[in-house]
């Protein structure tokens, strides 16, 4: 098999079999056979007909005239990979369709992916009109969406998670003024020390990959650690102990040792350490590393903060990961609100007095975010929610006591610069006093 659109059907099958992309396509002997080219055009099509499922089984069932059976699950992937690249990925409608017929002569289902396929194309204005990209976000997304937010914010938010993620580079804080990063990378500075690039390909084949002077972040994931620079000048960072739970893969531990900070980094998952590790190494830093379950771990020792990046359904970064449109999360919510709870409770007992928690999910999902808080200091009336955020809250809305939630949105950096922001929630939490 050595036809994208087939390859990326199979692999489109197998995701909505709650198998991730990623792993898929390292272990996929068919994907890994195709160029480069051809791998980054299967991706490509995978991801954009994710982001747009509904839209793209609507317009499918429009031109069925009974549902496909759930056996036909290979003719559904098919035709979902195809109507993608008819309506949104602009691909000559001709080649579209007469490659699809001609897999689908596999399974004598030729003569239906034909008339589908020849009816979206002769309608694709209307159908790109009739279709909203409202209707991709999944009902446990929208309905909490709509406690805090109007419907043209909530509408703006469907159109941002459709587009194609952009990408983000932190670059080391002692090589920002040293080399011309914004030519170098094709991009232009959002903040002093990331960078939105335009480039394109392999990230290891980037300039000054090798040499580890930055490394791939998104803005929001940036920011909790931007807070912890607010909150202890350049000259006692060196004094600072910070304990990073969930550290992997590692962007906020190289964030924490780049701004000077003594950084403890703990992973439950030996296969996430070691990714943290062989990040950190190329980068050339070199944390002291645990590999333990949090809710397990003990030590004598009190730290000045607790950076805590929560498990979450990270309902923040559907651009980055569509799949978790096509999950019913709703049992795993359920899950994790109960494991957050636990890992908020765990960390207080590891904090001087004085010192913070910084509680940060990359969900945009209220149970999640501020209703955790609010349990938190319900029950712990020695810690406090403080505002810290004055230097990041312009990126997202001031919510319940100082909290910063952050939706996925198109952002203006500046008057030439223009971008899309992930969804982040975080928080500050300061021991006031012991219990």
């Amino acid at each position: 098999m050595t036809n994208t659109r087939e390859i990326a059907s199979e692999i489109l099958q197998r995701i909505y079999k709650n198998q991730h992309l990623d792993k898929i396509c390292d272990n996929e002997p068919n994907f890994n056979k195709l160029d480069q080219r051809d791998k980054n055009f299967v991706r490509l099509t995978i991801l954009e007909t994710l982001r747009r499922n509904i839209q793209i089984d609507s317009v499918i069932k429009r031109f069925l005239t009974k549902p496909l059976e759930y056996k036909k699950v290979k003719i559904q992937n098919l035709l979902r990979i195809s109507v993608c690249q008819i309506l949104f990925l602009k691909v000559s409608e001709y080649a579209v369709v007469n490659t699809s017929v001609e897999i689908a002569k596999k399974y004598k289902f030729h003569k239906l992916v034909n008339a589908v396929l020849r009816n979206v194309c002769r309608q694709k204005k209307q159908l790109i009109n009739d279709f909203s990209t409202l209707s991709n976000l999944p009902g446990w997304i929208l309905e909490d969406l709509k406690k805090n937010l109007t419907p043209i914010e909530i509408n703006q938010i469907s159109k941002v998670i459709v587009k194609e993620p952009e990408l983000n580079l932190k670059i080391k804080k002692s090589y920002v003024e040293s080399k011309n990063w914004e030519s170098i990378m094709n991009g232009k500075f959002i903040e002093s020390d990331v960078l939105l690039s335009k480039n394109h390909g392999k990230i290891n084949e980037f300039p000054f990959f090798d040499s580890g002077l930055w490394w791939v972040q998104g803005l929001s994931s940036c920011l909790p650690v931007k807070c912890l620079e607010n909150l202890f000048p350049v000259s006692k960072r060196k004094e600072k102990k910070i304990l990073e739970v969930c550290a992997a893969p590692g962007g906020k531990t190289a964030q924490l040792i780049d701004c000077g900070f003594q950084s403890v980094s703990l992973d439950i998952s030996e296969y996430r350490i070691n990714q943290l590790k062989t990040n950190l190494d190329r980068l050339g830093y070199k944390p002291e590393i645990i590999c333990t379950d949090f809710l397990n771990y003990d030590c004598d020792q009190e730290f000045d903060a607790i950076l805590l990046d929560a498990p979450c359904s990270a309902s923040g970064l559907i651009q980055k990961k569509p799949e978790i449109l096509i999950t019913n999360k709703q049992t795993d919510l359920r899950k994790l609100k109960v494991e957050q709870g636990r890992l908020l409770e765990h960390s207080k007992k590891f904090i001087k007095k004085g010192g913070y928690i910084i509680y940060c999910v990359c969900s945009i999902n209220n149970c999640e975010g501020y209703e955790q808080i609010k349990r938190f200091l319900k029950t712990n009336k020695n810690f406090s929610a403080v505002n810290h955020i004055d230097s990041i809250k312009k990126y997202g809305k001031t919510v319940f006591e100082n909290m910063l939630q952050i939706y996925p949105r198109q952002f203006k950096f500046s008057d030439n610069i223009d971008g899309y922001l992930d969804g982040f929630f975080i928080s500050i939490l300061k021991k006031e006093k012991n219990n």
